[in-house]
């Protein structure tokens, strides 16, 4: 099994949930995936959401988006030696899209919210921004 990202852009903040399961070797084209996505779409601020990945070996160590400001959710927040002055970890994504200057009320932040209509029944864990 590979991995898969699931973007959405929201008032200027991407948000990157990854999903599936990973591998040291798989971490770099991870990252490299979610920052061409980042340049792609202009985003200055940053979601990474890695609950839903397995095996998270040594991608934390890959995250670095020059210029970009990147919340990590699943990462343990008292962890400080993740934390500089572009990057921190967070244990949810609301303090995370606070932390960035989001909406902490917007559908990229809530996983609790129905799946909009229209949207095919196989993309469970997208999220979609306004």
């Amino acid at each position: 099994m590979g991995y898969r990202i699931h973007y959405s852009l929201h008032d200027g903040t991407l948000s990157a949930v990854v999903s599936g399961k990973s591998s040291r070797a798989v971490a770099g084209c991870i990252m490299r995936d979610i920052a061409v996505e980042a340049s792609r779409e202009a985003a200055v601020r940053v979601m990474i959401d890695l609950r839903w990945l397995e095996d998270r070996a040594g991608i934390r160590a890959l995250i670095s988006l020059p210029g970009v400001r990147v919340a990590v959710v699943d990462c343990d927040p008292y962890d400080k030696l993740a934390d500089r002055e572009q990057l921190k970890c967070f244990g949810d994504p609301r303090s995370a899209l606070l932390w960035l200057g989001g909406d902490a009320q917007s559908p990229a932040g809530d996983r609790k919210r129905p799946t909009p209509p229209g949207v095919p029944v196989g993309a469970q864990l997208a999220i979609f921004g306004g």
